[in-house]
């Protein structure tokens, strides 16, 4: 009887250490329980520690349902909003190909092409326009040396007629007396022979003068001016005027036509 009791007892020892080990390590993974555990007294040493353990557990279930709804709240909203146009990047532009034209290696290079000129603006064509020339003063008896010709004739006999200055009124006949001014030069080498510049203008009649003047002078009307080109022969001939005029001297005169005084007689 007595060992029929130690067995019994040994029997709920093991039982109990058993139960003991089952209850402290659940291999499912799932809260511990009071209902796992034996009562110690009343209980609430074991109770303490089970929701010690337990705390972790449900910090960690609660933060995996706010991820969960979280999770769950964007997934619709991004389902709700339409797509967003995309707007595909341009493509980039390809370079320019790069021709190479090969040159034959026993071929002369050519001459690199001259540029062209370039047409000058008008503003600098303008610039470089050559100034407008002065207005020539008036012809007269003082300044009319070396005056340009308005038209020239020459004669048979050689002598030459030159207008220098065109007059106005009646004109000059052969034989009629006329006043007029006169400068006369030598041919050859330009010395002055006589000349009323700085006098007063002589008047006398054709007929008296030279043959020259004869011929050189009808025509003119007053205010003209003429240049007349005498050879020898119908000035003072081969004899001259000493020393005056030298032997066979052709004369150059100047001649202006102040009036005429009588018509020719």
């Amino acid at each position: 009887m007595h060992t029929s009791r130690s067995v019994q007892f040994g029997l709920g020892t093991l039982l109990l250490a058993g139960a003991l080990t089952l209850g402290g390590c659940k291999s499912d993974g799932e809260d511990v329980t009071a209902g796992d555990r034996p009562v110690d007294g009343d209980g609430s040493r074991v109770i303490d520690q089970m929701q010690a353990a337990n705390e972790p557990r449900a910090e960690m279930r609660a933060e995996a349902r706010m991820e969960t709804k979280a999770g769950a709240a964007a997934n619709k909203q991004l389902a709700e909003q339409p797509p967003a146009a995309q707007t595909p990047a341009p493509a980039p532009t390809p370079a320019p190909a790069q021709t190479v034209t090969a040159t034959p290696a026993n071929t002369e290079s050519a001459p690199a092409a001259k540029p062209e000129a370039k047409a000058e603006a008008p503003a600098k064509a303008e610039a470089k326009a050559e100034p407008k020339a002065e207005p020539k003063p008036a012809v007269t008896f003082l300044n009319c040396d070396k005056a340009t010709a308005i038209s020239t004739k020459t004669l048979d006999n050689g002598l030459v007629i030159e207008e220098l200055k065109l007059g106005e009124g009646a004109e000059a006949k052969p034989g009629a007396t006329v006043t007029i001014n006169y400068h006369g030069t030598l041919k050859e080498n330009g010395t002055m022979f006589d000349t009323t510049r700085g006098k007063q203008p002589a008047t006398f009649p054709l007929n008296r003068l030279i043959k020259g003047w004869q011929q050189g002078v009808p025509g003119m009307k007053p205010g003209g001016i003429r240049r007349l080109t005498i050879p020898y022969a119908l000035a003072y001939g081969e004899a001259g005027r000493p020393p005056v005029i030298p032997p066979k001297s052709d004369l150059v005169f100047i001649i202006e036509l102040v009036q005429v005084v009588e018509p020719s007689k």
